[in-house]
C-alpha cells in the first residue's frame, strides 16, 4: 500500500492531520478521537459516506485536516497488488462525494480549525 506520511512544514509542524480513514482491505474505519464530541448523527453520516465509498470502489480513503489552509483534503489509495481498483472511477466518486456533502465537510473543517488550533 502506498504510504501516506503527514506533510510537514519546515519547522516539523504537522500541517495535514488524518481525521477519518476507511480501509476496504482490512475493513476498518477510523475517526480521530477529538471528533467524538460531534453529534452522533454527524459521525454516523461520515462513517456511512466513507465506508460505502470503500465498499464500492475498494482501496483506502483518507480525510485530512490541512492545518495551514484550514480545510479538508481527500486522498484515495490502493494496494499495489489490487488490480481490480479503478483509480479514475475512485477519484471521480470521491470528487462527487466532496461536492454532494460540501456543507457537511465545511462544518467539519470549521470544527477542526478551532479544535486543533486551541481556539476552543
Amino acid at each position: 500500500m502506498e504510504n501516506s506520511n503527514n506533510e510537514k512544514q519546515n519547522n516539523d509542524e504537522i500541517i495535514q492531520l488524518p481525521i477519518i480513514v476507511s480501509n476496504s482491505y482490512i475493513k476498518k474505519y477510523y475517526i480521530d478521537e477529538r471528533l467524538n464530541v460531534l453529534p452522533k448523527e454527524v459521525k454516523n453520516t461520515l462513517r456511512k459516506i466513507f465506508e460505502d465509498y470503500t465498499k464500492e470502489v475498494g482501496g483506502l480513503v483518507e480525510v485530512l485536516f490541512d492545518n495551514k489552509e484550514f480545510d479538508l483534503v481527500f486522498k484515495n489509495y490502493k494496494d499495489d497488488t489490487d488490480y481490480n481498483y479503478d483509480e479514475i472511477n475512485a477519484t471521480y466518486k470521491l470528487s462527487k462525494i466532496e461536492r454532494e456533502y460540501a456543507e457537511l465537510f465545511s462544518q467539519v473543517a470549521q470544527f477542526c480549525k478551532f479544535k486543533f488550533n486551541g481556539l476552543v
